[in-house]
């Protein structure tokens, strides 16, 4: 069983070599120069990029990409993928991974995680759990897609962003709504819900807006965990982790994690603040890609909190 997900998901080379993860690259464009999303173009690359006022562009990657992802994994002796990826609401990668599993030289299970960041790199890091199977025996594609689904559909996100242009302009949200969420100067928590993004709320600072993001994330482990120590209050809540990429809040059936662009200690502050909160081992911090940053802008910031 081979699990291959996208560059959207937020994992780091060392992650997903750890699980056993394939991933394929989106393709991003600066002024036209095309790259391949944390192969040619990195996160750093990307706050270079926009810095200089680059025009930044996206796209999936084609079905032959996931064909050669597919092929690799037979050629290594799979007899099945579970290929987990970004939110068709969002882009059409899981449709190319779909037509390419159509022609594969083995059984493709595609799914939709409904998802993007950390929530498809929980999903795909559950598709790598349940692949491993159990002491009753190896885990079957079908039942180890339906892991990846439940965790990707259990997504709760919340994110900042320092301006709702890159949004705007890539399409991932309304101009009616970026209108909206820019009125009077509040600044904006978007939330992804059903695959899609949309205006939650808005608050009037940036620190205003890391409080809300810390508030919302409690409350949400804490409506999953009501016995969680009184987390929906900020309260300490379970604990019992593992390492790596899969730690946070194992024994208590939730994964955390912080994502940023460009803000490395911000996110760790209100990562560390989650985890004292929550009573957790880790909570997991990755910095987004170039596909997830050129929509999102230099200062994104964003919480996620899934099932594990």
């Amino acid at each position: 069983m081979v699990v291959v997900t996208d560059s959207t998901s937020c994992l780091t080379a060392a992650d997903a070599a750890e699980w056993g993860i394939d991933v394929v690259p989106l393709d991003v464009a600066a002024d036209g120069e095309r790259f391949r999303d944390g192969v040619d173009l990195t996160p750093a690359g990307l706050v270079a990029a926009l810095a200089s006022g680059r025009r930044v562009t996206t796209s999936q990657p084609p079905p032959a990409a996931f064909a050669a992802a597919y092929e690799a994994a037979a050629a290594r002796g799979a007899a099945e993928v579970v290929s987990v990826h970004l939110s068709g609401e969002l882009s059409g990668t899981v449709r190319a991974a779909g037509l390419a599993a159509q022609l594969a030289p083995l059984p493709v299970h595609v799914v939709d995680s409904r998802s993007a960041g950390l929530g498809l790199g929980f999903a795909a890091l559950a598709a790598a759990e349940a692949a491993r199977g159990t002491v009753w025996g190896p885990a079957d594609g079908a039942s180890v897609a339906a892991a990846a689904e439940q965790v990707g559909r259990s997504t709760a996100a919340w994110f900042v962003v320092d301006s709702l242009d890159h949004l705007r302009r890539g399409g991932r949200l309304s101009a009616a709504a970026a209108a909206f969420g820019t009125v009077l100067g509040l600044r904006p928590v978007l939330v992804l819900r059903d695959g899609r993004i949309e205006v939650a709320e808005r608050v009037r600072t940036r620190r205003a807006a890391r409080d809300r993001l810390h508030a919302l994330a409690v409350a949400e482990v804490g409506r999953r965990l009501p016995g969680a120590g009184g987390a929906g209050a900020g309260g300490a809540g379970g604990a019992g982790a593992s390492s790596g990429a899969a730690a946070g809040a194992a024994g208590a059936g939730v994964r955390v994690g912080v994502q940023h662009l460009g803000r490395p200690e911000v996110a760790q502050e209100v990562a560390d603040r989650l985890r004292d909160a929550l009573g957790l081992d880790e909570v997991l911090v990755r910095e987004v890609g170039a596909v997830l940053g050129g929509h999102l802008g230099v200062g994104a910031l964003a919480v996620t909190v899934t099932d594990r």
